[in-house]
């Protein structure tokens, strides 16, 4: 057991600088999760961050897919391509940003004619996926590195 003195110079290793860097260098290791998050809501629940369907395919598109997609049925967005492999999440200014790199990803986004999605709130965490990774990825980290520093 540390006797104050030992436990108080351990505090002072505790340096706010420190803890963004570790904490930035973990959740760029969990970027993965972040990415199957977005692609399971959109492709599994079909919503956007604020739980909006994101668009439902049109007898067009039944007539055109032979009737794979069925009219009525919401998009997954699995049959866009290359849009959910280019998935990335980058940091601006302290805020993670979510997109894609492909070029469709623009049209999607759009409100231009080609575009048949009914959100362009597609890129991000719902509420409750960021508390689900705050409680069970991002608070076990922080706990786990602050005692490691303070050695308990």
């Amino acid at each position: 057991m540390a006797t104050f003195q030992q436990q108080l110079a351990r505090a002072k290793k505790l340096k706010p600088k420190s803890l963004e860097i570790n904490l930035y260098k973990f959740i760029r290791s969990i970027e993965k999760d972040f990415l199957d998050l977005e692609k399971k809501r959109l492709s599994v629940d079909h919503k956007d961050i604020f739980g909006n369907p994101i668009g439902f395919y049109s007898e067009n598109t039944e007539i055109i897919s032979g009737g794979r997609k069925k009219a009525g049925d919401p998009f997954t967005g699995l049959d866009t391509g290359d849009w959910f492999k280019g998935f990335y999440m980058q940091e601006v200014n302290g805020v993670l940003r979510f997109s894609s790199k492909d070029p469709k990803n623009s049209i999607i986004l759009s409100d231009g004619p080609d575009n048949t999605w009914l959100s362009d709130e597609l890129f991000g965490l719902t509420d409750k996926e960021l508390k689900e990774v705050i409680t069970s990825r991002l608070l076990p980290f922080f706990i786990q590195n602050a005692r490691k520093i303070l050695e308990l």
